[in-house]
């Protein structure tokens, strides 16, 4: 990418970066963006033909070949959070949210409600263990949307050169604080993410015979970048994929909500009025 600096609109960029959840302040409180080819560690030992697999390396999902590296570069562009609701039974996502930019955001979902029902933290740390095993199919994940360069190799050898190929992190679990504790909170007050490129590791953890495997992320800060046109173009078209995305949800939670309310008006005009759990129920 060529780094000639474009003159901009200082409030324009500050504003474009907080809406995309890039600046270091707000971090630290296809057309639909959930499509992009996602990076991935590889944690299976071998594939369903029985062929060897760089467990710990890192591989782009969704891409016609896949290619591993034990490191790459990333260029973050955008940040946020989204809440998803998977359905075991049928093997399909049931709820999401909106993609939000912050938790001072309300996380709007497809079901009408918000983070697809899911208690805040502290209330679901109040719940007895069988109350909180109801929210487990519910999570949430911290979404990186960011330009990875790497050189990799297939499984038959192949060298294979990616450069500012665009791509999601999905963050859940043991990997959801390594970006905000690694990047978020080492570059300076007031810069956006996408002023710096990291290298991508993995880190391997044990505990008795479970093993698998993080990111580590170290930003190159003696080193900032300058905001070119073909990555502001990049980091509008992510925004645009977003917007879209945010748009479908509220028309869904909207339209729930409506739902609700003509059945709600259904039973009124029967049953007169309902107690309160009966509304919270419906």
């Amino acid at each position: 990418m060529t780094e000639k600096s474009l003159t901009l609109d200082a409030q324009s960029v500050a504003e474009l970066a907080q809406e995309m959840g890039a600046t270091a302040a707000n971090n630290s409180g296809g057309t639909n963006a959930s499509r992009l080819p996602q990076l991935v560690i590889n944690s299976q030992a071998d594939d369903d033909q029985g062929n060897s697999l760089p467990r710990g390396h890192m591989y782009i999902k969704g891409l016609e070949e896949t290619a591993y590296a034990d490191e790459v570069t990333i260029r973050p562009m955008q940040h946020g959070y989204q809440y998803l609701e998977w359905d075991s039974q049928v093997n399909k996502l049931a709820c999401k949210s909106k993609i939000i930019s912050h938790f001072g955001e309300e996380a709007r979902d497809t079901k009408g409600t918000i983070r697809c029902g899911k208690p805040t933290s502290a209330k679901l740390r109040e719940l007895s263990p069988e109350k909180q095993e109801r929210w487990r199919s519910v999570t949430c994940f911290r979404q990186v949307r960011a330009l990875v360069s790497y050189t990799g190799k297939t499984l038959e050898g192949k060298e294979v050169i990616y450069k500012d190929q665009p791509v999601i992190l999905m963050l859940k679990g043991s990997n959801f604080m390594p970006f905000e504790d690694e990047f978020i909170k080492a570059i300076p007050k007031g810069r956006a993410l996408w002023d710096f490129q990291a290298k991508v590791s993995t880190k391997r953890h044990k505990n008795g015979s479970v093993v698998w495997f993080t990111f580590h992320f170290a930003p190159d800060l003696k080193n900032p970048l300058g905001l070119d046109e073909q990555l502001l173009e990049s980091i509008k078209a992510v925004r645009d994929a977003i917007r879209s995305e945010n748009k479908r949800v509220d028309a869904a939670y909207e339209a729930a909500l409506r739902n609700v309310g003509l059945d709600q008006a259904a039973l009124d005009a029967i049953e007169g009025s309902l107690d309160d759990d009966l509304v919270d129920a419906a």
